[in-house]
């Protein structure tokens, strides 16, 4: 399949239309010009080899989950020092919504 890269006036207009935009002539020019080279691009990927196998991911070993398992962390004193506001061990955060009283 090869793509037509050239656009005509009344191609243009059409789209114009399709779009409901009314472009000046300069406008006209500059997209006309931008709709051509993305044709020119298109007709690129005509001459692509899609033959080769699909390449799902870049890494070939199989990656298995690690198992879920608590692991019991020390150094909690250590984050709640970093947080402004605490009642006792645990931190405290403003409300996400209210109550209506």
């Amino acid at each position: 399949m090869n793509l037509e890269t050239r656009v005509s006036a009344e191609l243009l207009r059409h789209l114009e239309s399709l779009s409901k935009l009314e472009l000046e002539e300069g406008e006209r020019t500059g997209l006309k010009r931008d709709i051509e080279e993305i044709l020119q691009y298109m007709t690129l990927l005509d001459d692509l080899d899609l033959s080769v196998d699909e390449m799902v991911s870049p890494v070939e070993i199989d990656l298995e989950p690690r198992p879920d398992e608590v692991q019991p962390f020390e150094h909690n004193e250590k984050i709640t020092e970093n947080f402004p506001e605490k009642s006792g061990p645990y931190i405290t955060i403003p409300r996400i919504y209210k109550f209506d009283e």
